[in-house]
């Protein structure tokens, strides 16, 4: 008897020690939880759409206020489970080496339970963020798998173990998060023929009808005039880039390139619309154009898309000649609703502020700008 009650001691010590139930994950629940799933075995393959653009992906992510989900269509060449964490730390702004460690698929209940593993970068970088914060990254990761993978209900852990921060613990299933879906969509409008071939963008669905019809206008008319006025021998193509579309705000990007008497001339426009007022949003409402001048001066704070920092900054201190002299250009930048013509043009993606600066030949014309600070 002695025998026996010495081994129950042992048993009921190691069970303290490692919490029995606890040992697999951390979390007595969460382990039962999984338990219940019964695993697919077949490939569960995501449920996207392809277009003449590349396949459509759904992503999750905050608004520009941090206050909302809102879900952002994307074009990619394909869709894996790498690839779809890859585009959400992309467009949640985190560390690149946040990741996934695993992904598996089952059923439980009728239900199709999609399971992830993220790596501990993931869980120090939801750590580090106030409750509003870990909200939104939770609830984006979570809708970003549901809806790619159809599943209704998502199992999260961190290497193996519950994932616990200052404000939760998850240890139980995940389902679908409120998000705000955009309540329009911007479409295609083809003109011109032959060599002249312009993608004209055309606001559809929204229901205020007035701030529609005024930037259908404003979208037709800047490329009406060019198709009207176009005197060249060559080619002029121009199509457009969606770089941020929400209830709030829509930032279009138009790509153009004109080829006439064997020379080529990329150009680039915008247009940034507040959708709650239908009034044109200039890099001046959101951005501090004189620090933003010192700092392109300075050589910190922004990052220059495909040229060299230091030949940049050479040439834009020799044509603007002092951080006053650009932040008077800067102040000038973008449509504005006197009709004058913009200094310069600016859009938003993912929260950041993107200028399109006219530049020399030998730089390409027009270079990308994208600055450090956020939006106000």
């Amino acid at each position: 008897m002695k025998k026996w009650t010495g081994f129950l001691l042992l048993l009921a010590l190691a069970c303290d020690l490692t919490g029995c139930g606890r040992t697999e994950t951390g979390s007595e629940l969460l382990t039962e939880t999984k338990k219940a799933v019964i695993p697919i075995e077949e490939t569960v393959e995501p449920a996207v759409e392809e277009t003449v653009e590349g396949i459509a992906l759904h992503i999750y992510c905050g608004d520009e206020q941090a206050e909302n989900i809102v879900q952002d269509t994307i074009y990619v060449e394909e869709v894996t489970e790498q690839i779809v964490m890859e585009q959400l730390v992309k467009a949640l702004n985190m560390d690149t080496s946040a990741g996934l460690k695993s992904v598996s698929f089952g059923m439980q209940g009728g239900d199709r339970v999609v399971i992830l593993d993220v790596n501990q970068v993931f869980a120090d970088y939801v750590n580090r963020m106030g409750t509003a914060g870990e909200y939104i990254v939770i609830g984006s990761l979570t809708n970003t798998f549901l809806d790619c993978y159809q599943c209704e209900r998502m199992l999260l852990t961190v290497e193996g173990k519950v994932l616990e921060t200052s404000h939760s613990v998850y240890e139980e299933y995940l389902e679908w998060y409120p998000y705000v879906e955009s309540p329009y969509q911007v479409e295609e409008m083809n003109l011109g023929e032959g060599d002249i071939q312009i993608i004209c963008p055309q606001i559809t669905d929204l229901e205020d009808g007035e701030i529609q019809g005024k930037w259908n206008r404003i979208f037709l008319g800047t490329e009406e005039r060019v198709l009207n006025e176009w005197e060249g021998n060559g080619t002029y193509q121009v199509s457009f880039e969606i770089k941020t579309m929400t209830a709030d705000t829509l930032s279009i990007l138009m790509n153009g390139v004109a080829e006439s008497d064997g020379e080529r001339l990329t150009f680039k426009y915008t247009y940034n619309i507040d959708m709650n007022t239908g009034e044109s949003i200039r890099l001046k409402d959101h951005v501090d154009v004189e620090k933003t001048a010192e700092n392109l001066f300075a050589g910190t704070g922004f990052y220059v898309d495909g040229v060299e920092m230091g030949y940049f900054s050479e040439r834009m201190k020799a044509f603007y000649g002092s951080p006053e002299a650009l932040a008077r250009s800067l102040n000038g930048y973008d449509y504005a609703e006197d009709g004058s013509a913009p200094y310069g043009y600016s859009y938003l993606e993912d929260g950041k502020v993107w200028l399109c600066m006219e530049v020399p030949h030998d730089l390409g014309d027009y270079v990308e700008i994208e600055l450090d600070t956020l939006m106000k």
